[in-house]
């Protein structure tokens, strides 16, 4: 018997591994009829369904396992399997009881991170990404949510320097530097932001199609990331739609339209640039620029 069930798992884990998830399925299937109770065999169905999105399947697989073999993978992806199904607070749970087996295991620290975002508590949320770079100083997705956690709450000089940390790290992201020009000139160094602008309007290609950057810049677990930028997007389209409302009435009515300050003209130079059309962009850099310069004192040579 513990020949055949051996024997079972072992071409069950070679149709999983590759990639033939029906026959795999069958194969565990099989195997549990005959040992209910083999763990790895609750745990890897378990995973053959998660992978294919399945996860009210994957849950009571993984809870069995989990009863039966209380470890750090059945723990974690009984916890993975909550959160998508929208489970949020049995998954934090889970999450916790995962991290009483490995206190610095990161994927945990940072599925508490997005959990806690879901749920509206940044307290929790900035501890957990902050946990992250404790155990790992560089980890690329927990500087990226910690730069958008910050920025979205006005923190700038924070959301600054972790922003400065992932591009010197991790160059070339043109949503961070898109943000980072914005940081800037919302603490007066109007210069180095337009620079920074101008730069990116004529060397850098990634934000041309700020969609598709989007979905291809951040991995699924820079959740937390990818959710602030989406956020800023819309709130960026909804900035643009009344400022294109209020050009048409403009045109009805040109003496009580005021044009763009300075300021307001670099706030439209990136809202463009985050919906993805630099030649706008370009403009209003370069209004912004010009009013800028009639604006600032002449200095004695």
């Amino acid at each position: 018997m513990a020949q055949e069930i051996q024997a079972l798992f072992n071409e069950a884990v070679r149709l999983e591994r590759n990639g033939e998830w029906d026959r795999a399925e069958s194969q565990y299937k099989l195997l549990l009829e005959k040992d209910p109770n083999y763990h790895l065999a609750l745990q890897n169905l378990g995973v053959v369904y998660a992978k294919q999105g399945k996860h009210a399947e994957a849950i009571p697989l993984f809870s069995k396992a989990y009863k039966l073999h209380a470890n750090v993978k059945n723990c974690y992806n009984l916890a993975v399997s909550l959160y998508k199904h929208e489970e949020t607070e049995k998954a934090i749970s889970f999450l916790k009881q995962t991290l009483t087996f490995e206190k610095k295991f990161i994927s945990a620290h940072l599925l508490l991170a997005q959990a806690y975002q879901k749920l509206g508590n940044d307290e929790k949320t900035e501890v957990y990404l902050s946990n992250v770079i404790k155990i790992e100083p560089n980890h690329k997705s927990a500087l990226g949510g910690l730069a958008m956690f910050y920025y979205e709450r006005n923190r700038f000089p924070e959301s600054l320097k972790m922003i400065e940390r992932y591009l010197i790290l991790y160059p070339g992201n043109a949503q961070l530097k898109i943000i980072q020009s914005e940081i800037l000139a919302k603490q007066g160094n109007y210069k180095a932001s337009a620079t920074l602008l101008s730069t990116m309007v004529k060397e850098d290609v990634g934000f041309t199609n700020f969609n598709e950057s989007l979905q291809a810049a951040w991995k699924e677990e820079d959740e937390v990331v990818h959710e602030s930028l989406v956020r800023i997007q819309s709130k960026a389209k909804l900035k643009l739609k009344e400022f294109q409302t209020k050009l048409e009435l403009s045109k009805e009515n040109p003496e009580e339209f005021s044009p763009p300050d300075a300021q307001e003209a670099l706030d439209l130079s990136l809202l463009y640039l985050f919906n993805g059309n630099p030649e706008k962009a370009m403009q209003y850099l370069v209004f912004a620029q010009k009013m800028k310069e009639k604006t600032e004192p002449e200095r004695l040579p």
